[in-house]
């Protein structure tokens, strides 16, 4: 792990979140040195450019690039690298839009643009967690913009067979379980390295790119759903839309499979 990266996972997170984090010049200047935390962190982006940059992004990535990088992630453990795939096909399904807010003026109930972000969080999350929040559009662009900066990786057989077993898990499950079973089972097997948070952010990735959908609440790309259609229908979940709606009966999607991870036979 570079300097750098211990330095903002540092910064953020001691067995939890800091509650009033600290940095020396020195540490700083290392991080910002080596592209891992920014100055000024906290930048505004409107609307309209946040939407010319996503399509900007988009058209710089090879679909099979951000899916190679989501495989790699498993038996390396390089989350910055997992987060792609969710913000990609989430970036791919946006369409060109006027923002809709009622009650914020910074932020738009389509695509769930926010003006003001955190650099510097929003790398942390990328690196801690395999991303978050994947179905904002700020951070989507945040999160591809980064990506095409990182080189191109090729997983392993060995990350085939991790991938494999994780959709195997779904098979296990009754009918009526919901993806908080599929992620205990996951962790239950111990078929990769990983935790309760970064196993809940990599099955959110699988629902937004298709694989995990249902044809009730499909992936963003077949049916774009605003902040509206996106809420839970429990008061705590620790998903987001649409994995959190899925159950195993709707099972896994064989064409969104075959589409986002044509590199594997199953």
């Amino acid at each position: 792990m570079d300097k750098g990266q211990r330095i903002l996972l540092d910064y953020f997170w001691s067995n939890g979140w800091k509650r009033q984090p600290t940095i020396s010049e020195q540490d700083f200047a290392i991080a910002k040195a080596e592209g891992y935390m920014f100055e000024p962190a906290e930048q505004e982006i409107s609307h309209a450019e946040t939407l010319e940059r996503i399509c900007a992004a988009v058209r710089k990535i090879e679909p099979a690039d951000a899916a190679n990088a989501f495989l790699y992630s498993l038996s390396t453990r390089k989350l910055e690298y997992r987060s792609a795939l969710g913000s990609y096909w989430y970036a791919a399904a946006i369409e060109r839009h006027e923002k809709r807010s009622t009650v914020l003026e910074s932020s738009c109930e389509i695509c769930a643009w926010h003006r003001r972000i955190d650099r510097n969080v929003m790398n942390f999350m990328r690196y801690k967690f395999g991303g978050y929040n994947h179905t904002n559009a700020d951070f989507a662009l945040f999160d591809l913009e980064r990506f095409v900066e990182m080189p191109k990786v090729a997983p392993t057989p060995r990350d085939t067979e991790i991938f494999k077993r994780i959709l195997g898990c779904v098979e296990q499950l009754d009918d009526t379980d919901k993806v908080g079973k599929l992620r205990d089972r996951i962790l239950q097997e111990r078929i990769l390295p990983t935790n309760k948070t970064e196993t809940c952010i990599l099955l959110g990735i699988l629902g937004i790119c298709g694989v995990l959908a249902s044809q009730e609440y499909p992936c963003f790309y077949d049916r774009f759903a605003d902040t509206y259609a996106r809420g839970s229908v429990e008061h705590k979940n620790d998903f987001y839309y649409p994995v959190h709606r899925w159950r195993k009966r709707d099972g896994i999607c064989a064409d969104w499979l075959k589409r986002v991870f044509p590199m594997i036979e199953f």
